[in-house]
């Protein structure tokens, strides 16, 4: 049985050597995405390989899954799935399972730091001190002690974002299609619908998973209907948002400031080129200009996907996938998104 590892970084390797594979188990460890091999590179483990371990950065189309002759499984390093073709996995009997749980208080604590750095201008001072510019005026924040945030998804990271800011002094407005009572008697939050939050909130946080349903479910027409000044946190996905109109809405001040942990198309900035992208995708080279755009503005604060990105997290994950990947060897019963 062979396991090949892909989007691998450092810890993730010394993990590895720390968990070695067990006997009629071989690893095979490759730092890049699978879409940055070709197949003179790829191509030799076409045949051999029965599971699949990515992170969000492969994206892994039918196209692609469809070469590995004895795919059984893929396991995804990760809570979203959306880079997998889960139609293509069903069709192929093939076993998708991801990693629930493991950074609930991680990412929220995340949140909360891009919402205060953005809300009290942290991170603008300091890069002007660092230039020798001092400008008391210019750097003047707001308090989050009485400010009404909106959190839109309220599974295990929205739920302790939600308990994070609560505890700061906000009132919280909740959206859920699948509301959380116990959360809401507690006192946290107040559901609502995602109406009265546009039209309420100061800021709104985002911890939904991307869906065909959510796609660009913050968009020109729905900024629209937000507060003026309304700050904007995304560390869920990137295609939540519709970049373009989010840029817009920052340039004009509709959108006082954004904290994203993620992008649409956010491997362009991550590998800082646009050779992966697909054949004559004018969507693709769009927000490769848009993304770079984004980073000059001076209202948002853009870090690469690293809210998940702490040590007890990391190894929250690679525990949990390595338990999936071995359960699923010994012909255990496994949690399968496909």
């Amino acid at each position: 049985m062979q396991i090949l590892f892909c989007d691998v970084d450092d810890l993730t390797k010394q993990y590895l050597s720390e968990h070695p594979a067990p006997n009629g188990v071989s690893y095979v460890i490759c730092e890049k995405s699978l879409n940055d091999m070709d197949d003179d590179e790829l191509g030799k483990y076409y045949d051999t390989t029965d599971i699949i371990s990515t992170f969000v950065y492969s994206r892994l189309t039918g196209e692609l899954l469809s070469k590995f002759k004895n795919l059984k499984m893929v396991s995804t390093r990760s809570t979203g799935y959306n880079n997998v073709d889960l139609d293509y996995c069903r069709a192929h009997n093939i076993k998708v399972a991801n990693v629930v749980g493991y950074g609930e208080i991680t990412v929220a604590e995340f949140a909360v730091g891009l919402l205060l750095n953005l809300t009290r201008n942290i991170e603008f001072s300091h890069q002007k001190l660092n230039r020798g510019i001092v400008n008391v005026d210019q750097d003047i924040g707001i308090d989050l002690h009485g400010k009404t945030v909106g959190v839109i998804g309220t599974g295990a990271i929205g739920r302790h974002f939600a308990r994070l800011v609560h505890a700061f002094g906000c009132k919280v407005l909740a959206y859920d299609l699948y509301p959380n009572q116990a959360l809401a008697d507690e006192g946290t939050c107040e559901y609502t619908d995602v109406e009265t939050i546009y039209k309420n909130a100061d800021i709104i946080s985002i911890h939904c998973p991307a869906t065909k349903e959510n796609y660009h479910m913050i968009n020109k027409d729905t900024i629209a209907k937000m507060k003026d000044g309304v700050y904007i946190i995304n560390t869920a996905r990137g295609d939540l948002i519709d970049t373009v109109a989010l840029y817009n809405a920052l340039v004009s001040k509709k959108v006082k400031g954004a904290g994203l942990d993620v992008l649409e198309y956010e491997d362009i900035i991550l590998k800082n080129t646009v050779e992966s992208a697909p054949e004559q995708s004018k969507e693709y080279i769009l927000y490769s200009l848009i993304n770079q755009k984004l980073l000059q503005l001076n209202n948002v604060i853009v870090t690469p996907h690293i809210a998940f990105n702490s040590i007890d997290a990391n190894y929250r994950i690679l525990n949990t996938s390595m338990q999936h990947m071995m359960d699923f060897i010994d012909g255990k019963e496994i949690r399968s998104v496909a």
